[in-house]
């Protein structure tokens, strides 16, 4: 993801061996005040105990002018890993972002409401669909997922999506 040049900190729950930093059971990073660049949080504020808290973290360890690219589960299945906590919307996502400090660039959503619906449907059906069918009904599904998402518009993605994400700017 990062040019050779870049110094990057992998933070993760203990256990990880490739994570550079752990992240304590508190949800905090020992990592000094305004001392990144940028915070990349990708498919984590769905799995934290407290979100006001990661949110919180990202903003104290950004530099002035510091960036937080975030993704996050808009409309999705259950999937502990280890925990499955929350599930956002566009105005409740952009609410939690600018509480903690941060000012909002950039949101879209990813995968518009009929699309997020065809992936639900394969999600519920592809266990029930016979293995050697699997590929054949993923490619199916995934190429009209793709069709009918060309169809919803970006602002309304905004709106329903299967994921949302932000760049926020620490003033």
């Amino acid at each position: 993801f990062f040019p050779a040049d870049v110094d990057y900190l992998a933070a993760d729950l203990p256990g990880n061996p490739d994570a550079t930093i752990e992240i304590a059971a508190d949800g905090s990073v020992p990592v000094p005040d305004e001392r990144v660049d940028a915070v990349l949080s990708t498919q984590v504020l769905e799995h934290v105990g407290d979100p006001s808290l990661h949110i919180a973290e990202c903003f104290r360890v950004l530099r002035p002018g510091g960036r937080l690219l975030l993704s996050t589960h808009g409309i999705m299945v259950y999937h502990p890993d280890p925990d499955d906590y929350w599930r956002w919307t566009c105005a409740g996502l952009r609410r939690a972002v600018g509480e903690a400090g941060f000012e909002v660039r950039r949101f879209e959503g990813i995968m518009g409401l009929g699309a997020s619906g065809l992936q639900l449907f394969q999600d519920a059906a592809y266990g029930r669909v016979p293995r050697p069918l699997r590929p054949a009904f993923a490619l199916v599904v995934q190429t009209l997922i793709a069709l009918v998402d060309r169809f919803q518009g970006p602002e309304s993605r905004r709106l329903n999506a299967l994921v949302f994400a932000l760049v926020a700017e620490k003033p």
